[in-house]
This record gives structure tokens, C-alpha cells and sequence, in this order.
């Protein structure tokens, strides 16, 4: 039994990345980090969502245009700049594509001198609107990309936990296997919600999806908890020493929070225990950055500390990437609390 996983005991740091100005490509929103370490830069980077507005005076989903992909960069993980030139990827606006109108839920992944990109489509402009499917670019230069001529490569299928829609990925190795896990919307134990599953890969362009084995990972769907609705979110999965953990969001159908679960590596990809101390992530207080939903983790870890980054939804609707650490306190006296 894990008793005190690492990353369970968090110190909320503040807002990481800010929304835009009003006018700017992410004024709406921003949501939705993924980090690496690029060795072309010796600097950590970051991929995210952002929105455009289309009214300055009001966040929210029913004010956003079009989701995008940005780029930041830091230097300590606290301390984030914005890419001049984002945003880096966008829908390719062409009518049929499953990337019609618009891209999110980014991933990198860096290997032999190409950065691939895996993020899921839309084809309605708004919030996530439309068809949701997995797809893929790949670039040498995170200037240039093309899109993998197989997309979509993951997409909606059958009648069970896959069955309306594809949503965040998570890439790790094991061997010479790649997992790709992620959320899909469908029907499970008769309920429509989201839950974690994955697929596998041995060249990272073509997937299989264990619909036997998955979902991996639920919610429990009890009134009262911290994930009564019964979903699992955006997962995000890494070893320590020989046991591995995930990261994932769930919801009370009022606000988001973010949990753990782990699996041994004899077990991995299967055999996920739900922490019995969820969440580890909670929302703020009433006028904080994070009062509304404190959720879609994404974890990063070096030899000296834990970081949690995390979107942060305050309660006029503002979103924001913000991040916990463990150990704290966070040393850092320039993070904002709100935007």
C-alpha cells in the first residue's frame, strides 16, 4: 500500500502562465500545459491551449474562439515566457479534416531530433466543439510542422468508453514501447463520462488501443466525493523508482480537483490503485486564482522537487496554468496570484 505517494503533499506556488490581453491570440483562455526539457535550448518548455476572445469584458467557455497550441519557455520551471511566435500549431481550417478547426490538449514528445506533437481535434469553433479525435504533427524545428498523413490516429469506436470522443494524451516508454494514455467519453457501468485508458505503439505513429483492458481508470461516481461525477481526466503518468503513478482530474459536478493512482511495474499499464487521500489537488479560496476548479495536471519532476502545474479557473471563469510544488515553500516572490 502507497501511504504518502510523491507529490501528495503540495505547496500552491500562484499563476504560472497567464491568460493574454485582450486582442492577443490567447486573451479567452489559457489551459492545458505539457513540459519537457529541450536539449536544443537547455531550457524547459512548455506547450499549451490557448483561446482567443471575443468579448473583453467576460471569461468563460461561451466567449472563446478557436483553440491553438502556444510555446513558453523557463529557465527554473517558476518563471515562464511566452514564445513571440506562437501560437506554434493551429487547426489546419480546412472542412473534413479532424483538425478543422482547431488544435489542443498538446503533448511533446522529443526524440532523434524530431518533436512530435500529439494533440486532439476539433471541428467546430468554440470550447472543444465537435468531433474529438487524436491526431499528430511532426517537426525538426518546432517552427515547421506537418501532419502526420494517418491522422486521425486514434478516434471514437464502439458502443463502451470510447464511444463520443478522444481527449488529452499522455506519452511514456517503457522498453521499446510507447503508451499513449488518455480520456475518452463513452458509456461505462451505464454511465456517460470520461475515464483513462491507452493505447501502445512501437514507432509512435501507429496505435493500438486495449479497448479489452481499458478504461484503466474511473471515477467513483459516489455522491459527496471529490469525484462524484464519476469522471477520470487528463492523465499524466510517471515512475518513481519501480512504481509508477498517474495524475488525473475529476469533478463533483461543482469543482474540479486533481488525484493520484499507481501501479506497480510488474502490473504496468494495468493494475491502477485510486490513492485513498484524493485529492491531492484542491480548489483555493472564494477570490483566489483557483476557486472554481483546481484540475488537468501535468507533472514534471527533477532530482530536487515535484512540480504539479495545473489549470487554474478562478470564479468569473478566468483560466489560467498555475503550479504546486513538493517539497515547498516555492521560493519565489514574482509568481502572480491572479490575472
Amino acid at each position: 500500500m502507497i501511504t504518502d505517494p510523491p507529490g501528495s503533499q503540495l505547496v500552491k506556488c500562484g499563476v504560472v502562465l497567464p491568460v493574454g490581453l485582450y486582442g492577443e491570440w490567447d486573451s479567452g483562455m489559457v489551459e492545458s500545459p505539457a513540459i519537457w526539457y529541450d536539449t536544443n535550448r537547455n531550457r524547459y518548455g512548455m506547450v499549451y491551449t490557448g483561446y482567443g476572445s471575443t468579448d473583453s469584458t467576460r471569461r468563460g467557455y461561451r466567449y472563446v474562439t478557436q483553440p491553438r497550441i502556444g510555446l513558453a519557455w523557463s529557465d527554473d520551471l517558476l518563471h515562464w515566457e511566452k514564445d513571440s511566435h506562437s501560437p506554434l500549431f493551429s487547426g489546419s481550417g480546412i472542412s473534413g479534416m479532424s483538425d478543422a478547426q482547431g488544435a489542443t490538449g498538446p503533448f511533446i514528445w522529443f526524440e532523434h531530433g524530431t518533436y512530435y506533437l500529439f494533440y486532439f481535434g476539433v471541428t467546430e469553433r468554440g470550447y472543444e466543439k465537435g468531433m474529438k479525435t487524436m491526431n499528430l504533427a511532426t517537426s525538426a524545428d518546432l517552427t515547421q510542422w506537418k501532419r502526420y498523413e494517418g491522422n486521425p490516429s486514434i478516434v471514437p469506436a464502439g458502443n463502451g468508453w470510447r464511444r463520443d470522443a478522444i481527449w488529452h494524451p499522455n506519452v511514456v516508454k517503457d522498453g521499446a514501447t510507447y503508451y499513449l494514455f488518455f480520456n475518452a467519453s463513452g458509456i461505462v457501468n451505464g454511465l456517460e463520462e470520461e475515464c483513462i485508458g491507452y493505447a501502445t505503439s512501437k514507432d509512435l505513429l501507429h496505435w493500438e488501443v486495449d479497448d479489452v483492458n481499458s478504461p484503466l481508470v474511473v471515477g467513483s461516481g459516489r455522491p459527496g466525493t471529490w469525484d462524484a461525477s464519476g469522471r477520470a481526466g487528463d492523465p499524466c503518468v510517471y515512475k518513481v523508482e519501480s512504481i509508477w503513478y498517474m495524475a488525473w482530474y475529476s469533478w463533483d459536478k461543482k469543482n474540479s480537483a486533481d488525484g493520484l493512482a499507481w501501479t506497480t511495474e510488474e502490473e504496468f499499464p494495468l493494475g491502477w490503485r485510486i490513492y485513498g487521500r484524493n485529492p491531492i489537488l484542491k480548489i483555493g479560496e472564494p477570490n483566489s486564482y483557483d476557486a472554481l476548479h483546481a484540475g488537468k495536471p501535468f507533472i514534471f519532476r527533477t532530482d530536487e522537487r515535484h512540480y504539479h502545474f495545473y489549470t487554474a479557473v478562478a470564479l468569473d471563469q478566468t483560466r489560467q496554468i498555475a503550479v504546486a510544488v513538493s517539497p515547498g515553500p516555492c521560493m519565489s516572490s514574482a509568481l502572480k496570484e491572479t490575472q
